[in-house]
């Protein structure tokens, strides 16, 4: 029997083909959490449990119309201590009591259902790069699973991504794209460890170590922000020493594309809401 090693140390290649090594794989970096989001299955069975509450409330509703007659026969109604008393009337299956616990159990059941479609409803969907990676890796040296078992990574619109949602994960693949085309000592030494770089054995598989690319994109928008807000004070700057500072058309046109510039980065680059965007840039 082969070993088969701990998650803390293990290289793909060391799993048997098929789903084990797919699912180590998967679990192997964050962009390749790609699963089924079975959108559609969600949506029956919500129809289905609504259809079996919308049933259960038309009962209970005809019930209450029974017991609402002249005469004092709408005391079931007024009282739960008689309500709960009361004969089984001809024609009822059920207790009103009995109605409502299970009136209750189907719809807990449903509410639990729909915030778990709702849950997996939010999930993003996988980014073109990272849908790319594992749909390669499955049809890899003719498939790592059955057509019929893999036909799911064809759906593209109902998968989605498991990877943690981050202000500037795009910008991330790009400079991951960049390492990929330059890769090199340099760039295994900055942005890979003993541990990314022993996942795989497989070349054509790139792994980097994801706090140092998370460091590396805070200092490049870092950067990119400090040079939005100096260029502007330098240039004025340069006006008023030349004597240009009175022209105040120039001034102001490069006042505002500076701003609209800074306000496209926030936007781009971070999850600011609108009217943090406006005050960032009143400010």
């Amino acid at each position: 029997m082969k070993y088969m090693p701990m998650l803390t140390g293990f290289e793909v290649e060391d799993f048997p083909r098929g789903f084990p090594r797919l699912a180590c794989f998967l679990d192997s970096d964050d962009s390749f959490m790609v699963y089924k989001r079975f959108g559609i299955v969600f949506s029956r069975l919500l129809l289905n449990k609504q259809d079996e509450i919308r049933l259960l409330e038309a009962k209970l509703l005809a019930m209450d119309r029974t017991d609402d007659v002249p005469n004092g026969g709408s005391k079931y109604l007024m009282s739960r201590d008689r309500r709960d008393q009361r004969n089984l009337p001809e024609g009822w299956s059920e207790t009103r009591p009995q109605l409502l616990a299970a009136l209750e159990t189907k719809l807990l059941e449903y509410s639990e259902l729909l915030l778990k479609a709702h849950q997996t409803k939010s999930l993003e969907k996988p980014t073109q790069r990272d849908y790319r990676s594992v749909l390669r890796y499955m049809e890899k040296d003719g498939g790592q699973l059955f057509e019929q078992e893999m036909s799911w990574i064809y759906e593209k619109e109902d998968l989605v991504s498991l990877r943690p949602g981050r202000e500037h994960a795009w910008l991330d693949g790009i400079l991951e794209r960049m390492l990929n085309f330059c890769r090199g000592r340099v760039v295994r030494y900055f942005f890979c460890t003993s541990e990314t770089e022993a996942r795989t054995e497989d070349r054509a598989i790139h792994y980097y170590d994801r706090r140092r690319i998370s460091k590396c994109v805070t200092m490049l928008i870092t950067v990119l922000i400090l040079v939005l807000l100096m260029v502007p004070i330098a240039l004025l700057y340069h006006s008023a020493v030349h004597g240009d500072i009175g022209r105040t058309t120039d001034t102001i046109v490069l006042i505002l594309a500076f701003t609209l510039i800074f306000s496209a980065v926030l936007s781009a680059f971070t999850k600011a809401k609108r009217h943090e965007i406006v005050a960032a840039s009143a400010g």
